[in-house]
C-alpha cells in the first residue's frame, strides 16, 4: 500500500513538472484553449477600459468589460516560438470578455535573435518599420554586429555630411492581419537585442483595453498603428 502511494505521488510530481505552454499555441481573438490559470497565481481583474485623459494620464471608466490580466514573468514553463522569457521582463496574457485579446511577451535575451529570425519569417515582409540610428562605440560596439546578425536585410552603415559612420537598423516592426496588430520592438545595447513583442486585437486596441496602447487617448501621443488604419 505505500509502496503504491509513492508510485502515485512520484507521478503526481512528473505530471506537475511535465506542465508546459508555449504562448505561440493561444489562438488571438478566441478564447483560451488552455487553462491560463493553471500556469500562474499573479492574475488581475481589470474593471473597465482606459479613457477620461487628465493631467496625470488616463483612468479607468468602466462599461462592464471584463479584463483579466495573466502575469508569466520568471516562469520557466512557459516559452514563445520555444524562445524563454526574461526573468523581470513582464510577459503577459489578456483576456478581452473572454478572448484572447492582447499577449506581451519580453524574451530572455539569449533567444532574442533566433525568435525576431523565427517571427520575421513567419510573419513575413512588415506593412511599416520605424528606423533609428545609432552609433555603438566602447564597450558597445558589439551590439551593432547582433543587429547585423539578427537583421543582415534591413541594418546597414550610414554616414552623415562629415562622414560619421552610424549603425541604422528597425526599431520597430508593424503587422496588420485579421484584425491580428503585431508590433516587434528592439532597444539594442550591451549585445543584446532588449526585444518586446505585442500582439493585439484591433477591438482591444480600439477599445483601450491595455494601458500600453491607451496613450493615444492623450493629445501628445501618436497611435503606433495609426498609419495602418488609414489604409
Amino acid at each position: 500500500m505505500k509502496k503504491n502511494t509513492v508510485i502515485l505521488f512520484c507521478l503526481a510530481l512528473w505530471s506537475c513538472s511535465q506542465k508546459k505552454i508555449d504562448l505561440k499555441d493561444l489562438i488571438v481573438g478566441q478564447k483560451p484553449n488552455i487553462d491560463l490559470s493553471a500556469f500562474t497565481d499573479n492574475i488581475k481583474e481589470q474593471r473597465g477600459r482606459f479613457e477620461m485623459p487628465t493631467e496625470n494620464g488616463v483612468q479607468l471608466v468602466d462599461k462592464g468589460e471584463k479584463v483579466v490580466y495573466y502575469y508569466f514573468a520568471g516562469k520557466k514553463n512557459i516559452t514563445f516560438y520555444k524562445a524563454k522569457i526574461a526573468d523581470v521582463l513582464e510577459t503577459k496574457v489578456v483576456t478581452y470578455n473572454g478572448l484572447v485579446s492582447f499577449i506581451s511577451v519580453h524574451p530572455d535575451n539569449r533567444d532574442a535573435v533566433s525568435l525576431l529570425k523565427d517571427l520575421l519569417k513567419t510573419y513575413g515582409a512588415p506593412d511599416s518599420i520605424s528606423y533609428d540610428t545609432r552609433k555603438f562605440i566602447g564597450s558597445d560596439s558589439e551590439t551593432a554586429n547582433v543587429l547585423k546578425n539578427a537583421l543582415p536585410r534591413y541594418v546597414k552603415e550610414v554616414a552623415d555630411e562629415f562622414d560619421n559612420k552610424s549603425t541604422q537598423y528597425p526599431q520597430q516592426f508593424f503587422w496588420s492581419k485579421n484584425d491580428i496588430l503585431t508590433h516587434i520592438t528592439i532597444d539594442p545595447t550591451n549585445a543584446n537585442l532588449n526585444m518586446s513583442v505585442k500582439i493585439v486585437t484591433k477591438r482591444a486596441y480600439m477599445d483601450h483595453i491595455v494601458q500600453e496602447y491607451a496613450k493615444p487617448l492623450l493629445k501628445e501621443y501618436d497611435s503606433p498603428f495609426a498609419h495602418l488604419f488609414k489604409k
